[in-house]
């Protein structure tokens, strides 16, 4: 159920961002794990981006889509405040990359939805 409740949450912040989630059905998305597609004009670079800022991410795997999106886990210890931190680091390497962020949107979209469950 917390793996649920976090997942939910980051992904509310990753959507907040105009980003999608892989697979595209959520119900088939596994609690422990977002998939994130790259928005349009960025790609793997953004994985250094973010680690810049602290917090490490993963590219992708599966061979037709692997240059597409990235990967980023939320289980175990992990809880919603490192949540918050992770998608404020996404965020700041969006912005390093030159993309047109709302700064702020993802992880108010997170809070929010943290503070409905």
């Amino acid at each position: 159920a917390r793996h649920r409740r976090l997942a939910a949450a980051f992904r509310a912040g990753i959507r907040a961002l105009g980003m999608k989630i892989v697979p595209v059905q959520e119900s088939l998305a596994a609690s422990t794990l977002t998939a994130a597609y790259y928005p349009r004009g960025i790609g793997p670079e953004l994985v250094p981006a973010v680690a810049a800022e602290g917090v490490f991410t993963a590219g992708g795997l599966h061979p037709e889509i692997k240059q597409e999106y990235f990967r980023i886990g939320h289980m175990g210890d992990v809880n919603a405040s490192d949540i918050l931190a992770t998608l404020g680091a996404i965020e700041r390497g969006l912005c390093v990359r030159g993309h047109d962020v709302d700064a702020g949107a993802g992880v108010r979209a997170a809070e929010e939805a943290l503070c409905r469950m």
